[in-house]
């Protein structure tokens, strides 16, 4: 990583995390305003916080580039705050706001990769320049055009309306609290409060003045939260601090800036000689909006070394295996050890807390990818002059954080894949075929057994199957006659190394280019993924991913001499054939009628040719699993037992045979120390 002053080595980690998460936020802000074409006040506080924390950080660190240019951007939107309706008539915003974005993020990972001996701070000055020129462009509109009529009132600033704090003279200090979400009588708790901090220091004022007196003044509270202004004893103000911070009922606090008295008059004129009525403050205000405004929130979160995390996860999965080995121990076996037995239960009980809590420390939502992709779409309907729009659905499924960092890269390509190469460029196309003139893209996401199924879908014009087979005729590409191949699988063909059938790769994709190396990016954590499109409405990707590569719970049966797991997650019931009716159809084999419906049988032995002594039907048992509706029987010899198990990947020299393809997810070690296959139910009863 670059060099920062001695001392801040240990606080560089912490502003990369910090800062990349800030700017994700600021995105995510502008993509929802300038769809909604105006600002309202929540909005211009949380980009104003983003830009001064970043600002401040900066210049902690010593990264004085970064903090000038967020004090920049920070000038811009003052203008702004002073009159956001503006805004509407000023799409340049976006784009400078935006390039600032990318140029701290660009900046950020500079950071990250360079040496210290290379390290040189980015020259920023002609950025500055144009936030600087854009400012003044602002202040001119600013001044020059009255306020449009028909403007949104929530969009009206808080500056016109909030009251003008005034500083308390030298070392005092003024904070805003507010109190939790509905605990009611505001403003007796705000006299509490104030009771509290006489304790530590003087109070000057607060907003509202008659707290004790008027009821009313909870709403005021409510709205705007509590402001005071106070001077510790003997200028110590971090412990009037640490009473707010203990003060019962206080949900967040922030430090509030003030103005002399002389300023404080100007403002007050300033604001009568204003022409024209303001449009009426909205006084809706979320608990987020409240919690985002500063550093005093309570909370009990920290963040932690995703490596500490796998190192965790580890010791766990070594403990568990450990676990079976000690329980399963063959020197055990025909033992009556009713106090062994018992501690063993206890044991497991305490293995499978600890196993539940680690894995839900690594559980992370989705949205946080989902959110990036809305920017891709945005910065590609500009420059390639086509509608569209990103729509999200199950952004809060929950999966392991090593799968979610690892999805970044192929969503984004797949994205910009689908805007690129899937929807159509003429419009007219579009509405000739039935469609909408705004084209989507869809990401989603859902939980199906042990894994997540991630669609991202256009509604565009989809595959052409006689281009894709002729590219692949051109290459060379066919094992069969071309009469033999499905639609299915002509369009994954795209999926191939190197296949495209652009002519010319243009600046974001080409369908086909690098989309083996998306393929191979989702196997590597265990997922998998398929095309499905129609020619004329869309296309779209389906990755499978499993929910964590920890610790499943398992139901291990015996083939012969090998040991299958099966995930418990997939099993609906196991049974004997006993009275149960055997069908041998012609079309799909054998089947077994299970309280009126028919299901196939898949016997293991057969499918992974395995020699065994149990072939008849009536001697082993079955296994009914189900996957997204589609059930199968699997035959085996008999039921071992349920056991947790830890799922290792096969070893890379196996990776040329597909094992995957033919219903195997990985394997784990069993307590005897033998190796036991995992099954993949998905894979098995679709193959």
């Amino acid at each position: 990583m670059a060099k920062v002053e001695a001392g801040m080595e240990s606080m560089l980690e912490a502003y990369i995390f910090e800062t990349n998460s800030l700017l994700e936020q600021l995105d995510e802000i502008l993509l929802r305003t300038e769809d909604a074409g105006f600002f309202v006040e929540e909005d211009i506080n949380e980009i104003f916080r983003i830009m001064h924390t970043i600002k401040g950080s900066s210049a902690m660190m010593g990264f004085e580039n970064l903090q000038n240019l967020a004090h920049k951007g920070e000038d811009m939107f003052f203008v702004i705050r002073e009159k956001p309706e503006i805004a509407k008539d000023a799409p340049f915003v976006y784009e400078l706001i935006f390039e600032v974005s990318d140029l701290y993020k660009a900046e950020i990972e500079y950071i990250q990769t360079s040496d210290d001996d290379d390290f040189t701070p980015t020259d920023f000055s002609e950025n500055y320049t144009k936030l600087m020129d854009a400012t003044k462009k602002l202040k001119a509109m600013a001044a020059g055009e009255a306020v449009p009529a028909d403007a949104p009132a929530a969009s009206t600033t808080a500056a016109k309306d909030a009251p003008v704090i005034v500083s308390g003279g030298e070392g005092s200090m003024t904070v805003r609290v507010f109190f939790e979400e509905g605990c009611g009588m505001e403003n007796l708790r705000a006299f509490l409060l104030l009771t509290k901090i006489k304790e530590e220091g003087q109070i000057i004022s607060h907003i509202p003045a008659d707290v004790e007196t008027n009821a009313e003044a909870a709403k005021v509270i409510v709205d705007s939260g509590f402001i005071i202004t106070f001077k510790g004893f003997d200028g110590n103000n971090d412990a009037v601090i640490k009473a707010i911070e203990t003060a019962l009922n206080v949900a967040s606090y922030e430090i509030v800036e003030t103005v002399s008295e002389e300023e404080a008059k100007k403002e007050e004129k300033k604001k009568e000689a204003s022409s024209g009525a303001a449009a009426p403050k909205s006084s809706a205000k979320t608990d987020d909006a409240k919690k985002s405004s500063g550093g005093g929130q309570k909370q009990s979160l920290i963040s932690v070394n995703l490596a500490k995390l796998d190192q965790l996860h580890d010791i766990v999965g070594e403990i568990i295996t450990t676990e079976s080995m000690v329980i399963a121990n063959p020197d055990l076996e025909g033992l009556r050890l009713e106090s062994f037995s018992k501690a063993a239960r206890q044991l497991r009980k305490l293995t499978d807390e600890l196993q539940d809590v680690v894995m839900s420390i690594r559980m992370v939502p989705l949205a946080g990818v989902f959110q990036k992709m809305g920017r891709i779409v945005r910065d590609m309907k500009m420059k390639l002059n086509k509608d569209a729009e990103l729509i999200l659905e199950g952004e809060t499924t929950e999966v392991d954080k090593s799968i979610v960092d690892s999805l970044n890269d192929p969503l984004m390509h797949l994205v910009r894949n689908c805007m690129d190469h899937g929807i159509e460029t003429d419009v007219n196309e579009r509405i000739a075929l039935g469609k909408p003139a705004k084209a989507t893209v869809k990401l989603a996401a859902k939980h199906s057994s042990n894994e997540v199924i991630i669609t991202v879908s256009d509604d565009g014009k989809g595959i052409n199957c006689e281009k894709i087979l002729a590219k692949a005729v051109k290459n060379g590409l066919l094992t069969k006659p071309e009469s033999e191949y499905t639609n299915k699988e002509i369009q994954n063909m795209i999926l191939l190394p190197g296949f495209s059938t652009n002519e010319q790769v243009t600046e974001y994709s080409g369908r086909g280019v690098g989309m083996d190396v998306v393929k191979s990016s989702i196997e590597q954590v265990g997922g998998t993924l398929t095309v499905d499109s129609e020619e004329g409405k869309g296309t779209s990707f389906i990755i499978k991913i499993p929910l964590t590569l920890a610790i499943v719970e398992g139901m291990k049966l015996k083939v012969g001499t090998t040991i299958f797991t099966v995930p418990i997650s997939s099993i609906r019931e196991s049974l004997m054939v006993g009275n149960n009716k055997l069908i041998n159809d012609t079309q799909q084999g054998e089947m077994i009628m299970i309280r009126g419906i028919c299901y196939p049988i898949l016997r293991l032995h057969e499918k992974f040719k395995m020699p065994t002594d149990v072939t008849d039907l009536n001697e082993g048992i079955l296994l009914l699993v189900d996957v997204d509706g589609k059930s199968v029987c699997l035959f085996a010899d008999r039921l071992i037992g349920e056991q947790p198990v830890v799922v290792k990947p096969f070893p890379k020299y196996l990776s040329q045979y597909n094992i995957k393809a033919e219903g195997l997810s990985g394997c784990t070690v069993m307590g005897d120390g033998t190796i036991s296959l995992i099954i993949d139910v998905n894979t098995l009863i679709n193959s």
